[in-house]
């Protein structure tokens, strides 16, 4: 493909949305007229079903076919070439499969599109970015977000916490509402189960260890020294096993999908989360894995949407010490990578540039309610997806729609960043964290001395999978080299 093939396709596809008839009646040759697409799904039926229902209109609008498969994570993991021209995974896929030099970058003429340039800035800058070039297509990655029950604040006279020390106060006073008839109540439900308490301990901590002034975070990032063990995530985690005495009775029982459910049957004042109006999964024998939320929901339960909390301090480095962050740092540090869908080009694709506008059509504007909205895995990722953001959202939630995409915008521009470990290795290095905040929660181990449990099993990781080679993936995933 040449770059009047992009031409072409922007004029024709993405102007004009469809093929016309000239005024002799002899039809317009499509752009892609006879090309054959293949697009990998990794692990999401509900991603690989929505693009199955719009394979007639992209090929009635390119004359292209597009065959649609889906395929395992841990088969891509494996690979030594991707398995189709494209492919929709995990976002934290990025990372293994462009170390493996597996990928195609990005061509200029979509960087320079208006349609990219509608992407939230976090998504197109820093997560579709691997060392400084840009490698993939966002498709929705959803940040954790605070549920609260508006009712009950306006009731209290208080605002949704902008710290973690608010969080804390205010779960305490949620703590004291328990509504009357009974059931289950608590302040907060945090997603502290296998898979999701490293997660929500870096979310936590990452206003904590994200300086303005240092790239090193998680790591050294001369040395691979792992820094998980340091004042930030310690102090995160007595934050964190604080807040789960204010929780359910069994804290490390949820993932983001039950936390969920649990705020709309009535259960808690708080819950982090994001929200999806995509149907639950099935699991094996068709019995559906978790209900998105409860059949009937109590009207006076109203929801809100913030921000997670930040920090008004943040540990220095260089000096060992505590800083406090300035009115031009931003207290807020968003951790990127949780869960989200990227669009990925194989290096070695025929169809390079036909596979990229393929991608591009999927999430544009006028597709990606269609696209994006089906995955739990995802959620609104541009400007334009503001005017409609109930697409993305829970029935109950629907009147508060515009909040929770105000609050993901505003998360996804801020300056500071983490991102939730992109490495090779991941499962292992979170599973590591998973462990600690378990010992510190369930078992009353201090915080320290189950990081530094943590750390030494980091430190194992990287040794065995070679520390030059992390080394490097760590310093790509924060866009240097």
């Amino acid at each position: 493909m040449k770059r009047s093939l992009l031409c072409l396709f922007f004029g024709l596809v993405l102007l004009t949305g469809c093929p016309r008839e000239s005024s002799d009646e002899q039809p317009v040759k499509r752009p892609l007229e006879g090309l054959t697409l293949r697009l990998a799904v990794a692990d999401d039926p509900g991603l690989a079903a929505a693009v199955v229902r719009l394979r007639g209109e992209w090929n009635a609008q390119t004359g292209a076919e597009l065959q649609v498969r889906p395929v395992a994570e841990k088969d891509l993991l494996d690979a030594q070439a991707l398995p189709a021209d494209a492919v929709l995974c995990a976002s934290h896929l990025l990372g293994p499969l462009a170390e493996r030099k597996l990928l195609a970058a990005v061509p200029k003429a979509i960087l320079s599109s208006p349609q990219w340039g509608d992407i939230f800035e976090l998504l197109k800058l820093r997560e579709a970015a691997w060392g400084r070039q840009i490698m993939a297509v966002p498709f929705g990655s959803p940040v954790l977000t605070c549920y609260y029950r508006a009712d009950l604040l306006e009731k209290l006279h208080h605002k949704p916490p902008r710290s973690w020390t608010d969080y804390e106060a205010l779960a305490k006073l949620l703590a004291a509402q328990k509504p009357a008839g009974g059931g289950p109540w608590c302040g907060t439900i945090e997603p502290l189960g296998p898979g999701w308490a490293a997660l929500v301990l870096l979310a936590r901590a990452a206003a904590y260890a994200k300086h303005r002034d240092h790239y090193s975070a998680l790591f050294n990032v001369e040395t691979m020294e792992p820094l998980v063990a340091g004042p930030p995530f310690v102090h995160a985690l007595e934050k964190l096993a604080a807040a789960t005495k204010l929780g359910p009775a069994n804290p490390l029982g949820y993932d983001p999908v039950t936390a969920r459910s649990a705020f709309w049957s009535g259960q808690c004042g708080m819950a982090l989360a994001w929200p999806t109006a995509a149907k639950p999964e099935k699991a094996e024998g068709g019995k559906q894995k978790a209900e998105l939320i409860p059949d009937k929901v109590d009207p006076q339960i109203r929801v809100g949407f913030s921000e997670l909390p930040g920090a008004s301090r943040v540990f220095n480095l260089s000096n060992r010490a505590w800083d406090v962050r300035g009115d031009d740092d931003d207290s807020r540090v968003p951790l990127l990578g949780i869960a989200g869908r990227l669009g990925v080009v194989a290096a070695k694709s025929e169809h390079r540039e036909a596979a990229f506008q393929l991608l591009l059509w999927l999430s544009d504007s006028r597709t990606s309610p269609q696209v994006s909205a089906a995955s739990a895995a995802t959620t609104l990722f541009c400007r334009s997806q503001l005017k409609l953001p109930s697409l993305w959202v829970e029935k109950p939630a629907t009147a508060a729609a515009v909040q929770y995409g105000d609050a993901t915008e505003a998360a996804l521009r801020h300056e500071q960043w983490l991102g939730a470990l992109r490495l090779p290795g991941r499962a292992e290095y979170l599973a590591a964290l998973d462990e600690a905040v378990a010992a510190a929660v369930r078992d009353g181990k201090p915080p320290q001395e189950a990081l530094l449990l943590a750390e030494k099993k980091w430190r194992e990781i990287t040794a065995r999978l070679g520390i030059e080679r992390q080394r490097a993936a760590y310093r790509h995933s924060l866009g240097l080299e």
